[in-house]
């Protein structure tokens, strides 16, 4: 590896911000990942801020913070300056108590805390936050020479129907912050396009899309999940996944075949804009007979749960870098997808591919992956064959864009 021109500096206050969240999403396998790369790397240093307070660890410091609350067992007590944390709950008080012990120093003056460090520094963001115009000038003023934003989805900014009201006016002011940056990293080729839609004078930028960072497979002698026979939605929920028509599907199949349904198994937690579906998981008569909902699951939930489904559902209208659907190729799990440009840059040629619309297309392809025994091809078996061939992108294309990057801006 070349030795770089810059010491890094890696934002991690997302991953302490969302510390007892348990179903990682894409920005969480991106810093992980990052993280897992610099904390390798000499002299490479992390940013956790929690209100106006700064800490900075070093390699040693950020894997042990990562390894903790990825660790799940419970973290030592607050300490006094976050029991005073009211607005947070009290793994996230932990997390930011945790990261200030073990961090190298720490402050209000996030310049001067940099300052202290020798050396110059390239800021790295890859959260879709915590930038803005006052962050990085206080960066810059204690030593960070560059500064490179990863955008992973901008979606709201051109379908804004499928966010919560605030979104876009949220992404429009990251994008005017990320502007300031030196250089850009986007996780599409769409979110690169919105980018530069919504940029007056683009810095450099490379598409550096998300390599998979894979769910533990269960193990031989793990037990059949409950979602054996069944299928599963993996993904928070809210309008652009599209969750209401395979409601709409299954209250069908359950007005037709009552408990003899197909069971649907929801992974995620709720999110904004999501009423309607949440009344349907709260009251309707299907709700916890042959729909379920599951929000609260690690890493080995989730992957015994895809493990053991007929097939995982993505019928999203608009997605970013859509790793879920990689995730289930990657655990031999079938995967029914909306035909949109994100789902098959993820799954290529082994899915089968809907209009998120044709909801006839869909009832029709979920009785034909529920009964092995109907008449006809088999599409469940034509797809398994398929996920043979289907291979997953690493981790090394999307460091090797960035490194690019990196080399052109200086850094």
């Amino acid at each position: 590896m070349t030795v770089p021109k810059l010491r890094r500096l890696l934002d991690l206050t997302r991953t302490v911000a969302r510390a007892g969240r348990t179903i990682p999403g894409a920005i969480d396998r991106a810093e992980r990942a990052w993280a897992a790369r610099l904390t390798a790397q000499d002299g490479a240093r992390f940013l956790v801020s929690a209100g106006p307070r700064h800490a900075l660890l070093d390699g040693a410091g950020a894997a042990a913070l990562i390894a903790a609350l990825d660790g799940g067992e419970e973290l030592p007590p607050a300490d006094l300056r976050g029991a005073f944390s009211p607005w947070r709950t009290e793994r996230q008080r932990r997390a930011d108590s945790l990261a200030r012990r073990l961090a190298l120093g720490q402050g209000e003056d996030l310049g001067a805390l940099l300052g202290a460090e020798r050396g110059r520094f390239l800021y790295l963001n890859v959260a879709q936050a915590q930038l803005d115009a006052a962050r990085l000038k206080a960066l810059r003023a204690g030593g960070a020479a560059q500064a490179v934003a990863l955008c992973h989805d901008l979606v709201a900014l051109e379908r804004p129907e499928l966010a919560r009201p605030s979104e876009p006016n949220r992404l429009l002011a990251f994008l005017g912050a990320a502007g300031l940056c030196d250089g850009l990293l986007h996780a599409t080729p769409a979110t690169a396009d919105i980018a530069a839609a919504h940029l007056e004078s683009p810095p450099p930028s490379r598409i550096a899309p998300l390599g998979l960072s894979p769910l533990p497979p269960p193990g031989p002698d793990a037990a059949p999940a409950e979602t054996e026979g069944g299928f599963v939605m993996l993904g928070a929920i809210e309008p652009r996944r599209n969750h209401l028509a395979m409601l709409w599907i299954w209250q069908r199949l359950w007005d037709e075949l009552g408990e003899a349904a197909p069971r649907l198994f929801i992974l995620g937690r709720r999110a904004s804009e999501s009423e309607m579906v949440a009344d349907i998981l709260d009251r309707a008569p299907m709700a916890g007979r042959v729909v379920f909902e599951r929000s609260e699951l690690g890493d080995p939930e989730v992957a015994v749960r895809l493990a053991s489904a007929r097939a995982m559902l993505a019928p999203s209208f608009a997605e970013g870098s859509a790793l879920a659907v990689a995730e289930a190729l990657a655990l031999g799990c079938p995967v029914i997808a909306a035909d949109i440009p994100e789902l098959r840059a993820e799954g290529g040629a082994a899915p089968d591919y809907i209009d998120p619309l044709d909801l006839p297309a869909w009832l029709e392809t979920l009785l034909a992956y529920a009964d092995p025994m109907a008449e006809g091809p088999d599409p469940r078996a034509a797809q398994l064959a398929r996920i043979e061939a289907w291979r997953p992108r690493d981790w090394a294309a999307h460091f090797e864009a960035a490194e690019d990057l990196f080399a052109q801006i200086g850094a």
